[in-house]
């Protein structure tokens, strides 16, 4: 089996391998624990809270469309 490279990684671009989530009041938090810079461009995937699994209690609120 071979070994996955980040291309990210390899060309020593800065990025985060984790999952921006935006919340309803457009806070933003990262799926990744040692993320330190939660800029849109840094991240690979960006969602809305309301779209991870079990929701997110901003979402009930009436949360819209926030990510992208």
């Amino acid at each position: 089996m071979a070994n996955s490279v980040c291309s990210f990684c390899e060309s020593a671009l800065d990025h985060c391998h984790g999952t921006l989530v935006v919340h309803a009041d457009r806070s933003v938090e990262c799926t990744d624990g040692e993320c330190i810079d939660f800029a849109h461009v840094r991240h690979t995937f960006v969602v809305d809270c309301g779209d991870v699994a079990g929701g997110c209690r901003c979402a009930e609120n009436g949360a819209t469309s926030l990510a992208g």
